[in-house]
């Protein structure tokens, strides 16, 4: 090749480069108009105690439009217990409702136990927002609800706009849809990756009762098979592996609800006995918060999360994303350093229920970051000083941030945390 051929190409590869920048933050803008075409409303229900010697029924949570016979469900979501629920809605003006499926017939009967939030208010659903608060409180001497509420047979919640969330689909870590392409697409196309992808939690096998349920959850531009070692190393006769798989530009707080509702889906089709987390990078501070979110109702069983590399003071990346980039991901105002959901994602303690490991890698270190780190985020952000203060462990590992997930000695002390946690050991 000539020299100014050379210098030909040379000129040529940044404009490719930014060709293909430009590319994804117009894919991405695309994407995050069509994703705001939807609010997110995020409560928590209270109901009475169960008379002695009946068994608590579930909770159906819903919004609605209009009303009398020309009521309209958008969203609905049946909750394993008292406590949080996350609809979907278009935008728009709803009423939020719920009442105790005392008879499970999947419809509301009067007589059951039910509320509305606000004596029957508005709530707006904001194009892309989160409206929190929406607190129920059911009562048995209630009015009857102004609307008919009939959960079609077979179906799932979800609404017109978004695809339903693939929740308890069995497959293998060789699923075409595992792969770094589809992680990509989470970042740069999150509507794309719901419809042809599918986000939730997918499971590696039939569920079976007799072991407890491994649950990986990965960090941003991850997918299922960054766990591949973690979980072969998995004594199986005593534990058996989830995923989660989900778009990474979406807000923090929202993957956090939504994990919740996955789970607590999962929750009432196997009432299982114990839960353990394996989160990695931002996976790890999606987890928190989900630990937050459910902290209302309390966990059905003993959870143990084991959290991995995690940015908990986040990423000077993220902050530079947010101040350069022409379209921001919106998970990176959450990620960015300072921001109010690192402010808020470690101030409660957590549920009594849960024991939390740390692991952190120091390994692969970048001169360019001037400061300690495993070549992605730093010691300081991974040894946030309230994360461990609620650790009942922290290990380290000389390995690089997406090594440690393929390090021995991590494989080693997740296989003892777990064997304790089976085993019962206190919390």
């Amino acid at each position: 090749m000539s020299r100014g051929s050379r210098l030909t190409l040379a000129r040529r590869v940044p404009l490719v480069a930014l060709a293909l920048a430009g590319c994804m933050f117009r894919d991405l803008d695309r994407n995050l108009r069509e994703f705001n075409r939807n609010g997110f409303l995020v409560g928590a229900v209270t109901a009475p105690a169960a008379p002695a010697g009946e068994t608590p029924a579930p909770i159906v949570a819903f919004a609605y439009r209009g009303t009398g016979a020309d009521a309209e469900v958008v969203d609905w979501f049946m909750l394993a217990r008292p406590g949080p629920y996350f609809l979907v809605a278009p935008v728009g003006e709803y009423r939020v409702a719920a009442f105790e499926d005392r008879n499970r017939s999947n419809s509301y009967d009067p007589g059951e136990p039910a509320g509305l939030f606000d004596g029957g208010a508005l709530v707006a659903a904001r194009p892309g927002e989160v409206t929190r608060g929406l607190r129920i409180a059911l009562r048995r001497d209630a009015p009857p609800l102004p609307v008919a509420m009939t959960l079609p047979p077979g179906a799932q919640p979800g609404v017109d706009t978004l695809p339903t969330a693939r929740v308890g689909e069995v497959t293998s870590l060789g699923d075409a849809r595992f792969s770094a392409a589809s992680a990509e697409m989470g970042l740069w196309r999150p509507v794309d990756f719901l419809f042809d992808v599918g986000a939730g939690i997918y499971l590696l096998e039939p569920y079976d009762p007799k072991r407890i349920p491994v649950l990986f959850v990965h960090g941003a531009v991850g997918q299922p098979n960054d766990f591949a070692s973690l979980i072969a190393s998995l004594d199986r006769q005593r534990f058996q592996p989830w995923v989660a798989f989900y778009p990474t530009a979406v807000r923090l707080e929202i993957l956090a609800a939504a994990l919740d509702r996955w789970l607590q889906t999962l929750e009432l089709r196997y009432d299982f006995e114990r839960l353990a987390i394996v989160a990695h990078s931002m996976g790890g501070l999606v987890v928190r918060r989900y630990l937050d979110h459910a902290a209302p109702g309390g966990h059905a069983a003993p959870v143990l999360f084991v959290s991995i590399s995690t940015p908990w003071q986040g990423h000077a990346g993220a902050a530079f994303g947010v101040d350069r980039a022409p379209v921001v991901a919106p998970s990176w105002y959450d990620v960015m350093p300072g921001s109010p959901f690192l402010a808020e994602v470690l101030r409660k303690p957590l549920p009594s229920e849960v024991g939390f490991d740390l692991f952190f890698s120091y390994g692969g270190g970048s001169r360019l970051r001037g400061e300690a780190n495993d070549g992605v985020v730093t010691l300081a952000s991974q040894l946030d000083a309230r994360a461990q203060d609620q650790a009942r462990r922290v290990r380290g590992f000389d390995a690089s941030h997406r090594g440690v997930l393929d390090h021995p000695r991590v494989a080693a002390e997740l296989s003892s945390a777990l064997q304790a946690f089976a085993a019962g050991a206190p919390q």
